[in-house]
């Protein structure tokens, strides 16, 4: 690792201070969601004003945009910046924009609150690059599986606890007090983290006379030539193309089969989300020794086989199941991605490498939302959703199956830079 990093063993204040700030975040968002959904619904009279649906494209359209246009360009940003202050930064901003919403709406067209959010996105852009480039500055490399491990469980736990809080809150006080109540989480989130030990600057370590472009192509080298950083890079992205898709059709397939069916897909939802959050823990407690890669594969294609399942099935009961098992083998996925991008790809570049992740990831989602509702129109709601996770296997296949590449690897460190272990 760099000499002047500051290595610190977990369950320091540091490690404690992200992951709480984390969860805060992450509780915000989701209740952002919640209370956009409702704000939605209620200028279009509960969806039932003709064009109501595209609403929700647009609302869509203005979360993905900055990432699909910005993502990469902003990780090289966060790659020269300090990442702490980044963190802090983007809450602060964040929070700034959720409280303008509820002020904003009385007095101007709605297509405003859609440039807020949009605003609020590309703030998103800055925190997660910067989240997963700065646990190794903070966390020891003998100790990133298991600092991915809690930090992906906070975060399953708190997305299901914030789109239930959401739910309840929006429900009995309104979409305004949401608002302002998701702002309060962001400031919150943005104290918590303020208390991170200082993180190095990209510009005090080699390469700082780079420019953007040539950052985000050394990058991609990276991605190229590391098999690790590779695997981190492109198999979150199938595995978000699959649950997107099982999503669109899955909410589809229940809701036309039950008249319970809203019922359903909360508890299925919540089924998938409790056990990403058990295969989450259950990655920091036995895949200490295991290939990062053979993990992340195996448990991908699991994942992916286990949605076709649920769509072939012929009750509630099997359906349950199966998602539950989607979601356990999709936590690994989750850890072992962001361990193996932050062990092999050089720290000055992190950020810019997962941000390019991210926006593969946004793109993967946005094809798959388009794709799902095409090709059930041609061959129906289930067999649909289980042809395409079938085809979305084969890249996951044949990625797995291509040969380990012979660059330079990194492990995390500079060139020249000492070992941390």
């Amino acid at each position: 690792m760099v000499s002047d990093r500051r290595n610190l063993n977990l369950f320091t204040l540091s490690f404690t201070a992200l992951l709480v700030g984390q969860v805060i975040s992450i509780l915000g968002d989701r209740l952002n969601n919640i209370a956009m959904i409702e704000l939605i619904a209620v200028e279009t009279g509960r969806f039932h004003r003709a064009g109501s649906a595209f609403e929700l494209s647009k609302l869509a359209l203005a979360m993905t945009l900055p990432s699909l246009v910005l993502g990469p360009l902003i990780g090289a940003y966060v790659d020269r910046a300090s990442r702490k202050r980044v963190l802090v930064t983007s809450d602060v901003v964040r929070g700034l924009a959720v409280v303008a919403i509820p002020f904003l709406r009385p007095a101007l067209p709605m297509w405003t609150v859609y440039g807020v959010i949009a605003f609020l996105y590309l703030a998103n852009l800055f925190f997660l690059p910067a989240r997963c480039a700065v646990v190794a500055e903070i966390v020891e490399r003998e100790s990133l599986l298991r600092a991915n491990s809690l930090l992906s469980l906070g975060a399953t736990v708190a997305t299901i606890v914030g789109f239930g809080l959401g739910g309840l809150v929006v429900t009995h006080i309104g979409w305004r007090p949401a608002f302002i109540i998701d702002a309060i989480t962001y400031f919150l989130s943005a104290a918590s983290l303020a208390m991170l030990a200082p993180t190095g600057r990209a510009s005090e370590r080699p390469g700082q006379g780079t420019s953007y472009a040539g950052m985000i192509r050394e990058a991609l080298g990276q991605v190229r030539h590391l098999a690790g950083a590779r695997m981190g890079v492109l198999v979150p992205p199938l595995l978000t193309a699959a649950g997107t898709v099982a999503y669109v059709l899955g909410v589809a397939l229940v809701e036309s089969h039950s008249a319970r069916g809203t019922m359903w897909v909360g508890f299925l939802i919540s089924l998938a989300g409790a056990g990403m959050a058990l295969g989450c823990y259950l990655t920091g407690r036995l895949f200490h020794g295991a290939s990062r890669e053979k993990v992340a594969f195996g448990a991908a294609v699991t994942s992916v086989a286990a949605l076709a399942l649920a769509a072939l099935a012929r009750n509630f009961v099997a359906v349950g199941l199966a998602a539950t098992a989607a979601g356990i083998a999709a936590g690994p996925v989750l850890v072992v991605s962001e361990t193996a991008i932050q062990e092999e790809a050089a720290a000055r570049r992190q950020a810019t490498v997962f941000a390019v992740r991210d926006m593969l990831m946004k793109l993967g989602a946005a094809v798959a939302a388009i794709a799902a509702p095409a090709v059930a129109a041609l061959l129906g709601l289930g067999p649909a959703m289980a042809v395409l996770l079938g085809l979305l296997a084969v890249p996951l296949g044949l990625l797995a199956w291509l040969p380990r590449p012979r660059g330079l690897r990194t492990g995390g460190r500079e060139p020249g830079a000492p070992r941390s272990e």
